[in-house]
């Protein structure tokens, strides 16, 4: 019997049925197996008298949706262990306390509607600026390059405190899949840093990369630009996936998603890690350790 009495402390999968929950699977499926984290699929059902974010073993409907995203779980990582699950309760908030314990929280985005439709989601903007792990965003139609160690993780690095993670955590994603971390500082083009001063962000936000990932190779790159813009157009040069924090450098503190992480997530091409504020400082630790995570 499943036990459904403890959180998710793998990777985490919202699943609801979207042209994107298959990709999200996917990359999730692919993740745990590198990481030698178990895989749980959660779906989240509508509030009702049960009580919230409490996960239990699903039925009729649900188990029908949840046991098609397992299918393909198995066929993309078919070692990997798989817990099917429900919670009741909205959305946003019951992915982030289901949340607590996991490694990764991964979702599909959904479709765009044009370029006047500018915002992600609420469910989507919720987990970016909330959730205490990083939040990975899967494009609907996303599916695995055959090139992907040829293709580098990009990181948006801006100074922040937020971009130390980022960058931490790009740098670890790009060990695992032996593929070059691309680091990218962006200066507008009518004012802000100068470019030594992008530089530094630079070799701040990566100083200790050589130490815990003393083979990895990283690109450091510097355009001029809107910042989503010039993220966006690295991201199409073909990278496996993008990662930048949830706000931006000078953010106020309730300015929880900032437009930069908006817009990459809307438009980019591959999967975009968010990482919240919580996570970025979790990240941005040396000491950061995870029992039971493989190398």
């Amino acid at each position: 019997m499943i036990d459904h009495s403890t959180p998710p402390a793998g990777v985490l999968v919202g699943v609801d049925g979207s042209p994107a929950t298959a990709g999200a699977v996917r990359w999730a499926a692919r993740e745990a197996a590198r990481r030698h984290l178990p895989l749980d699929l959660v779906q989240v059902l509508p509030p009702s008298e049960r009580p919230h974010d409490e996960l239990r073993s699903p039925s009729g409907r649900a188990h029908a949706l949840l046991e098609q995203a397992h299918q393909v779980a198995v066929a993309t990582a078919p070692e990997v262990p798989v817990r099917l699950s429900v919670v009741d309760g909205v959305a946003g908030p019951s992915l982030v306390a289901t949340a607590s314990r996991a490694r990764l929280l991964v979702i599909g985005a959904r479709p765009g509607t044009g370029l006047a439709d500018m915002g992600v989601g609420r469910t989507i903007a919720h987990v970016m600026g909330h959730a205490p792990c990083p939040v990975i965003v899967v494009p609907p139609d996303w599916e695995p390059a055959e090139d992907e160690a040829s293709r580098g993780v990009l990181v948006g690095v801006d100074g922040s405190a937020e971009a130390v993670g980022a960058i931490a955590f790009g740098a670890d994603v790009a060990d695992r899949s032996r593929s070059t971390l691309v680091t990218v500082s962006v200066t507008p083009r009518l004012d802000g840093p100068d470019e030594e001063t992008r530089r530094r962000y630079l070799a701040e936000a990566g100083a200790g990369i050589a130490t815990t990932h003393p083979d990895l190779v990283v690109q450091e790159v510097l355009r001029r630009g809107a910042p989503s813009e010039a993220l966006l157009d690295v991201a199409r040069s073909g990278v496996s996936l993008v990662a930048l924090g949830s706000r931006g450098r000078g953010a106020v503190g309730g300015a929880l998603l900032g437009s930069t992480s908006q817009q990459v997530v809307r438009f980019a091409p591959c999967p975009v890690a968010v990482l919240p504020p919580r996570a970025a400082a979790t990240w941005a630790r040396p000491e950061r350790t995870y029992a039971g995570e493989g190398a």
